[in-house]
């Protein structure tokens, strides 16, 4: 190591002596690396040779090279940025901040010596936070919600919110696009799509697809197996026996298969079907008894007969059988186009299966299809299918042989013939598959209080051809719910409080093959889960309005149609409605899809549309260029409406606190059915010499007690309203438990009129308070009488067994009574 010696400084006399130096000593590093102090004053006896010299170090600064690229050029400009940022920006915001975080630290240390004035700092921060986090919780549940839609809050622990059920439904209008319903409209017309072929499939694809697109939940292709028949070019004719005519069964002069001649699940014939004809109108049993009693024989001969009547086809071919008919052939009526061009060679088709026995597959009738290993019965052993073949053909050729007729009872249009008409000779060879596939498809959107209760929205998807009016107008308003409702979730954050479920059914033209089977396979899951079920078939094909609802849904209905507008001037469809002169009706006749809801599940149905232009259902001219030629809806304005119409129902029974049934409405409902059902025993009587005696007593108490039920449950309800506007929108977990209790009992009311009887007279028809009656007309007509009530009383009257009609009416009345009772037994 080297040493250093250090010169002593001087006194303070020496430090004010004028021969102080000017600069430090400076200091030399000997030879042996010892450091000696240079100094020309001090040591002026030492020799300048024993200095060390003082060794010059030279820096060589690097060259300084001119930029010679484009690399260099933007190393400068970024270093030039980067100057400018630290600068302009961040020293900038650098002196803003530093002031900030001092005041902040002033008041951390404030807050430190508050926590410690309070007590124990652990404990005092742990109850400041979890303070804070209730403030930022119940801030999120109030204030974050969409106000335009949320009504009552229900606070935020409690099990969710109520919703403006009103305000919900004005905001569904915005998203209907009638364009987009026209666009759907024409495609789905532009291709057949008979029940299990490949157009039907590709529909159903295109409807999964759609409905997945749009956010709706478990959507999924349900798969049954069903008998089915298809026509055939060879093998089936229809001709007289001497050469002199045969029809052309077809349409359109095309051969492919949606222009064939069939009926579905009509029976096939081995050999050539060979008699005599006679014309029977309609083919109504009161048009059989006409020819009995003018003494012509039905039995042996071919029935020709019109579609229509108002009576179901099965029934027809039913009536025929009794009578002895080897064969009937259905005659198609002409139907005019825009132009005013008669068209005389339209074929429909129309199902034959016995659907007021049952509905659904014809050869599983009361159970369902779905899965592999399904009890099949024979063709003879099921009491659904046709015993004789039966074919449709055009007013032309039915013109044709019925010209040929002489004698015999003359109706409005053609004599019926006296059985000695030339011989006709008929052979059917249709493609039958006991076992073929077909497709519903299913979606929902899930509740989120009562997630087990929910509506069913359903439409028809399959049609005989190309079902522009028939069943694709139901499609294209039924996807536009679809849309509505899926979209409304999206923007206001919404979940109704109960489950929707939307469903396409197929095989529709198979018997109701696809709603029934669907409803068979969860029959009892519907019937206490199920309480209200909305069919869209035909939805627009005319300009008449018409409604049919269960009295149960009828409030909500009128509210619905005053708040949807029919024109600028503000009139609404109720008041279109009124203007005619109608009510809301509950005659559920016709074979469409609400039949196993109503009589299978007694589910409460609806169905809203605009009728009144006689189309050719079934049949290839049921196109779109009709629906246009004919001004059907060319604007789809009357699309827009009926969706509006229905998107309130649904909201209206989905969102609301409690399921808007009113008893009240059913009681007078029920009342009235009973002053229609002592009219039609009247009518019954009349001609009979000893006339019976019906007991209603029991079952007008029955009815009366109702009212009761009302007025208690109406009151309780007025109640829960006072308690929910009292405490600011807050409902109690006990108050809650028994709104939904009351929600229970609602579908549990409906569920105690399904029958139990394991051998039920007919399969399809268990619901003892509203059903159809066998022989019951397709619509109510000027009869005076209503035929949706308490069908297994009128069957038995219509039977003459009047024991057996008092036994019903006594046994519905204690149904009722039970079911009022039950009603107001809450847990």
């Amino acid at each position: 190591m080297r040493q250093y010696e250090y010169q002593r400084l001087a006194t303070d006399e020496a430090l004010h002596n004028d021969n102080l130096p000017l600069n430090p000593p400076e200091y030399v590093e000997s030879s042996n690396g010892q450091r000696y102090e240079s100094n020309e004053y001090d040591y002026p006896h030492e020799s300048s040779s024993t200095s060390v010299p003082i060794e010059q170090f030279e820096i060589e600064d690097a060259p300084l090279d001119e930029p010679s690229g484009l690399f260099d050029r933007a190393q400068a400009f970024s270093k030039k940025f980067a100057n400018n940022v630290n600068t302009r920006l961040i020293s900038p915001v650098s002196r803003m901040i530093d002031p900030i975080y001092e005041g902040y630290k002033f008041l951390h240390m404030q807050y430190e010596r508050s926590i410690l004035k309070v007590g124990n700092p652990l404990v005092v921060k742990r109850l400041l936070y979890v303070f804070i986090m209730m403030l930022l919780i119940f801030g999120i549940t109030k204030y974050t919600s969409n106000t335009s839609i949320t009504g009552a809050n229900v606070g935020a622990f409690a099990r969710g919110k109520f919703y403006d059920v009103d305000k919900l439904a004005d905001s569904a209008r915005q998203f209907i696009d009638p364009k987009s319903m026209k666009e759907n409209l024409e495609y789905f017309s532009s291709m057949p799509h008979i029940t299990g072929s490949k157009g039907d499939l590709a529909f159903a694809r295109y409807i999964e697809t759609y409905m997945k697109n749009n956010g709706l939940h478990n959507v999924y292709l349900n798969e049954f197996q069903s008998f089915t028949n298809y026509p055939n070019v060879d093998g089936t004719f229809l001709k007289l026996a001497d050469g002199s005519f045969e029809a052309k069964l077809n349409e359109k002069h095309s051969k492919e298969m949606q222009f064939l001649a069939y009926n579905p699940n009509a029976l096939n014939t081995i050999d050539v079907v060979e008699g005599e004809y006679v014309y029977v109108n309609y083919g109504r049993s009161e048009d059989l008894k006409q020819l009995e009693e003018k003494g012509i024989d039905t039995k042996g001969k071919i029935l020709l007969m019109k579609y229509g009547g108002n009576v179901p086809e099965g029934n027809k071919v039913h009536f025929a059988e009794k009578h002895g008919a080897k064969a009937v052939v259905f005659i198609t009526s002409k139907f005019k186009l825009a132009d005013d061009t008669e068209v005389d060679d339209v074929i429909q088709r129309e199902n034959v299966g016995l659907t007021r026995m049952s509905s659904g597959d014809i050869l599983t009738p009361g159970w369902s299809s779905e899965g592999g290993f399904v009890t099949r019965l024979s063709w003879d052993k099921s009491e659904t299918t046709p015993r004789v073949p039966t074919i449709p053909i055009s007013w032309r050729d039915g013109e044709t042989l019925m010209k040929k007729l002489q004698n015999g009872y003359t109706f409005d249009d053609f004599i019926s013939g006296d059985g000695s008409s030339p011989v006709l000779q008929l052979k059917i060879s249709n493609t039958n598959r006991p076992v073929h596939p077909f497709w519903n498809v299913v979606g929902s959107i899930e509740g989120r209080e009562q997630a087990e209760k929910g509506i069913i929205v359903g439409s028809v998807r399959d049609s005989a051809c190309y079902g522009t009016m028939g069943s694709n107008t139901g499609t294209v308003g039924f996807l536009e719910l679809v849309k509505i409702l899926t979209s409304l979730q999206r923007k206001y954050q919404w979940v109704p409080s109960r489950s929707i479920y939307f469903v396409s059914f197929d095989a529709t033209e198979y018997n109701l093959a696809g709603a029934t089977e669907w409803i068979e396979n969860r029959k009892e899951a519907l019937r206490k889960e199920g309480y209200l079920y909305i069919d869209m078939s035909d939805l627009v094909s005319g300009d008449e309005l018409q409604i049919k609802a269960h009295p149960f849904l009828q409030e909500s209905l009128k509210r619905a149609l005053d708040k949807v507008k029919v024109d600028e001037g503000g009139e609404t469809l109720l008041k279109l409605y009124s203007k005619r002169k109608r009510s809301i009706g509950n005659d559920f006749l016709e074979e469409k899809n609400y039949v196993p809801f109503i009589n299978l599940v007694n589910i409460p149905s609806m169905e809203v549309k605009f009728k009144g232009k006689v189309y050719p259902k079934g049949s290839c001219y049921d196109t779109f260029e009709n629906f246009e030629n004919w001004d059907i809806d060319k604007s789809m304005s009357k699309h827009v409406q009926l969706v509006e119409l229905l998107s309130r129902v649904i909201i209206d029974f989905s969102e609301s606190p409690f399921i808007p049934y009113n008893f009240l409405d059913l009681s007078k409902s029920l009342q009235e059915s009973m002053h229609y059902l002592k009219r039609f025993a009247s009518s019954v009587f009349k001609d009979m010499n000893v006339k019976p005696v019906l007991h209603y007593k029991n079952l007008e108490q029955a009815v009366d007690s109702l009212k009761r039920v009302s007025l208690k449950y109406t009151g309780w309800h007025n109640d829960w309203k006072s308690v929910i506007t009292a405490s600011g929108g807050a409902e109690p977990p006990i108050l809650a438990m028994e709104r939904w209790a009351w929600n229970d009992n609602m579908v549990k009311f409906n569920e105690e009129f399904i029958g139990r009887d394991p051998q039920p007279k007919r399969s399809g028809y268990v619901n003892a308070l509203f059903g159809v009656p066998f022989s019951a007309p397709e619509e109510s007509g000027d009869d005076g009488f209503e035929w949706n009530t308490f069908p297994n009383i009128r069957s038995e009257i219509i039977d003459h067994n009047f024991s057996g009609a008092q036994d019903q009416i006594d046994r519905l009345a204690q149904m009722i009574a039970q079911a009022a009772e039950d009603f107001l037994t809450l847990g």
